[in-house]
């Protein structure tokens, strides 16, 4: 019986919706753009946050660290692990079945049939494999014996790499190769499509490249750790005994003072991080908002239908129809138009999720391989339940209303009744609802547009499309030493300053030239009692010709020479910013600073300032809470900044950025070729990378963030869009109830500016309380969130007026533009037209 009635139901809506075509097609329209929203962005959300990882319980694998206690925050922390760390962690530990070492994110140099290339791969220790419960898809995973110093580099290909380098031959087993300049030999090739922990290419065993130093060594690598936890044991007995070793390394070791707190989190937490969840779910909240207004658009769009329809239904209500019935048809009805607008809503999901994976896979710092955006069964789950939530919001409130509706007054079509006031009432305060919405999604769209159009903009003080700059990783298997790789940088710049296209060329340690080091830092005859009393000031390490290269000019003192290095006298040149903090207006010159290590227990040698150079920007344009300015210094190129003991020394570095200036105008980018043959002159084993301008640098660092705010500036648009047509709907709907009242205006005399103002009163009221309403809130949460929305801003208040009122005035403009057509209307009612329809 019951499963008849509903079936009836079911014909009785599809026979409704068909004849109501014009209504459902668009009602099916605004839930689709909602439920399309709510539904990629949930994919996202689960993609990144929520799926996790495919290994064997994986909900015990756990991030490892051991982080100084200052100011210590799941947001903001500062760790380190090294090699011997790691050893005595393994060895003393209890909590985990494993506990595995890796270093991601790296460069390695692999040569195979005389060629060379760069891949990004991963340093693991020999049971990294075994801890995630993975194994290799074609020969063997690693064994104790290949993790140790001095042995052949055994090497696990991606499956990608194997096909891309290697033609996919099943002959690859025990290939020879060169791996970071010494013999290697592949033994395996890892699954399709696996790529953990981020996008590597290739695998090495960490020992062979990084083997365990003394604590004090200045070469020592950090590693990051990964635990299996035993069975039983929780989160919370994992980090407690953590951070016992962790104290306990901190009172032995004088390295290991400043990392005195241990800390355990679920593995997800170490690549996703509490900024990126923040902007997700706040992605997620704006598409809910979305869909709500979608909602209440429907939903207005069923109260101007439940007028129009009752008489229909005061005759089944007279025929023995029960108001239940009555409310359960129309919900069936809206339940109808929900699912076919999902129907249209995941088409368009698919497409717009499949085209936010391939794009954020496709940009120079893609997310890892293995966070994926689909549409799965919970995405599909938290459809259904996005499509039934939508379908009795914006269909409860107009069945109730319509079914109480009292069936003489319908029949007799006079009179709009108390059901129809309220109607109207619930119409009007959806329509406010709908503009405060609209507001919070448009500040922050405005906001977040805001900042990524400052990142793109900034001002680096000097052309960052005029200089080409090339990426190099000397590796220990060709340069064993220090000295080694000193004297082929000394060789590298001689040859290319010979080069007749080039202008300048120097060297730095700055990555892209887009981030460079921070510190601490001590200037001398100042007294510093507390660690948090020193100032931060930003650095990098330069060759000589840096600042001809990049065209900065010297105000004061003398440049970097080829002979500045710390073994014959520690120097440093200041920028006009750091001068002007910390020296006022008198002359640096002379004055000497040091860095500090260990929260002053580790000092570095003192520095003579012997210039100072106008300011270039230091700081990569991304929200740092650090560094508040771009106050920094430079040292030369071999100079030690960080890890020693204090003694001067040259420091070699393993991997340096190359910036070349070419001659009149030739672009940078033609050069590309021409400076690999350069280089190869020098070493036909090394491979550039990331060869391009800065400024290209700069597209495809802030890539993520730009796509992240075109989605915002989506958003708003919608939310305008949608926003503004619920309120024509409205204005037009009460236009319609009142077509007999201005007949009778008009009849008695009244004018048709007097009925245009009325109508746009009528309006502007719920215009100016949606504003106010809106924008109160959204500054009530712009100030109780300011500080955690500031650290994902780049120079931009979340509060800034201007964008504050730039939203009022678009809402004003586009809702005035909604009720002028219905307002018009009103005033061309023709009066004996319209009392006769009453």
């Amino acid at each position: 019986m019951f499963l008849d009635t509903v079936a009836q139901d079911l014909r009785i809506g599809l026979r409704v919706l068909v004849k109501e075509r014009t209504f459902s097609a668009l009602a099916i329209a605004v839930l689709a753009i909602g439920i399309a929203a709510v539904t990629t962005q949930f994919a996202v959300v689960n993609g990144v946050l929520l799926r996790g990882f495919s290994f064997p319980n994986s909900d015990r694998l756990v991030d490892v660290q051991l982080v100084d206690p200052t100011n210590f925050s799941p947001a903001n922390f500062n760790a380190r692990i090294t090699g011997a760390d790691y050893a005595d962690l393994k060895a003393q530990q209890t909590s985990f079945e494993s506990l595995v070492a890796y270093i991601n994110f790296s460069t390695i140099n692999l040569t195979h049939n005389g060629t060379p290339v760069r891949l990004r791969g991963a340093y693991i220790s020999w049971d990294f494999f075994r801890t995630l419960g993975v194994s290799p898809a074609l020969g063997r995973d690693f064994t104790a014996d290949d993790d140790r110093p001095g042995v052949e580099k055994a090497v696990i290909l991606s499956d990608a790499i194997w096909q891309r380098e290697f033609g996919g031959r099943a002959d690859i087993l025990g290939q020879s190769i060169r791996v970071n300049g010494r013999a290697g030999v592949i033994v395996g090739v890892m699954p399709p499509k696996f790529s953990f922990p981020a996008n590597e290419q290739l695998w090495v065993p960490l020992n062979t490249e990084f083997p365990v130093r003394p604590r004090s060594d200045r070469n020592n690598q950090g590693v990051a750790l990964l635990g299996r936890l035993k069975p039983g044991v929780s989160f919370a007995q994992a980090n407690n005994e953590i951070a016992t070793l962790a104290r306990r390394y901190a009172e032995l070791y004088p390295e290991n003072k400043q990392f005195s707190l241990g800390w355990v989190r679920p593995l997800l937490g170490a690549f996703t991080g509490l900024q990126i969840s923040n902007t997700l779910y706040l992605m997620l909240a704006f598409c809910v908002g979305v869909l709500l207004i979608a909602c209440a658009n429907v939903m207005n769009m069923q109260f101007a239908r439940a007028t129009l329809r009752a008489k229909e239904l005061a005759i089944r209500s007279s025929l023995g129809a029960t108001r239940i019935r009555l409310v359960r048809q129309m919900l069936t009805e809206n339940l109808l138009l929900a699912s076919l607008g999902a129907i249209v809503g995941i088409a368009a999901a698919f497409w717009a999720t499949d085209w936010l994976d391939t794009a954020v896979h496709a940009q120079t710092f893609p997310i890892p391989d293995w966070m994926v955006f689909t549409i799965d069964l919970p995405v599909l789950a938290f459809v259904v339940g996005a499509t039934f939530l939508s379908a009795i919001l914006s269909g409860i409130l107009p069945a109730l209303l319509a079914s109480r509706a009292n069936a003489s007054d319908a029949l007799k079509d006079t009179g709009r009744g108390n059901s129809s006031r309220l109607a109207n009432s619930v119409t009007r305060t959806l329509v406010v609802a709908q503009i405060l919405v609209t507001c919070v999604l448009l500040i922050g769209s405005l906001v977040q547009l805001q900042s990524i159009l400052r990142q793109q903009h900034v001002d680096f003080g000097y052309d960052t499309d005029s200089v080409l700059t090339a990426r190099m990783g000397l590796m220990e298997g060709d340069y064993p030493t220090s000295e080694s790789r000193v004297a082929f940088y000394e060789k590298l710049l001689r040859e290319l300053r010979t080069h007749p296209a080039i202008e300048s060329v120097a060297l730095s340690n700055r990555f892209q030239m887009l981030f460079t080091g921070t510190g601490p830092v001590e200037i001398e005859g100042r007294a510093y009692t507390q660690p948090g009393d020193r100032p931060l000031a930003l650095f990098e390490n330069i060759s000589d010709g840096y600042f001809a290269t990049t065209r900065q000019r010297l105000i004061e003192g003398r440049d970097f020479t080829p002979e500045d290095n710390d073994l014959r006298q520690p120097v440093a040149i200041v920028n006009a910013t750091f001068a002007k903090k910390h020296f006022g207006t008198e002359s640096p010159l002379g004055r000497r600073i040091r860095t500090v290590n260990n929260n002053g227990t580790t000092f570095e040698p003192w520095r003579t300032i012997v210039g100072v150079v106008s300011d270039t920007r230091l700081l990569a344009p991304f929200p740092n809470q650090n560094v508040s300015d771009n106050s920094g210094f430079y040292v030369p190129f071999t100079a030690f900044l960080f890890g020693g003991d204090g003694s001067p020394a040259v420091n070699g570095l393993q991997f340096s950025t190359l910036i070349v200036r070419l001659r009149g105008d030739q672009r940078p980018e033609t050069f590309d070729t021409e400076l690999r043959r350069a280089v190869a002159r020098v070493d036909p084993n090394l491979p550039l990378y990331f060869v391009s301008t800065p400024q290209t640098n700069l597209e495809g660092a802030i890539a993520q963030n730009r796509l992240v705010a075109s989605m915002f500036t989506i958003f708003g648009a919608v939310a305008v869009i949608l926003a503004s047509v619920g309120l024509y709907g409205v204005m037009s709907f009460a236009v319609n109830q009142r077509t007999q009242e201005f007949g009778i205006r008009m009849a008695l005399g009244a004018d048709a500016r007097s009925l245009l103002r009325m109508v746009l009163r009528q309006g502007s009221l719920q215009l100016g309380l949606g504003l106010l309403l809106g924008l109160g809130f959204t500054y009530f949460i712009t100030t109780y969130f300011n500080e955690p929305l500031r650290a994902q801003l780049f120079q931009t208040d979340p509060r800034d007026a201007t964008t504050f009122l730039a939203v009022a005035a678009l809402l004003t403009f586009v809702a005035l533009a909604a009720m002028l057509v219905p307002a018009q209307r009103a005033t061309r009612v023709d009066p004996m037209t319209a009392l006769r329809a009453g």
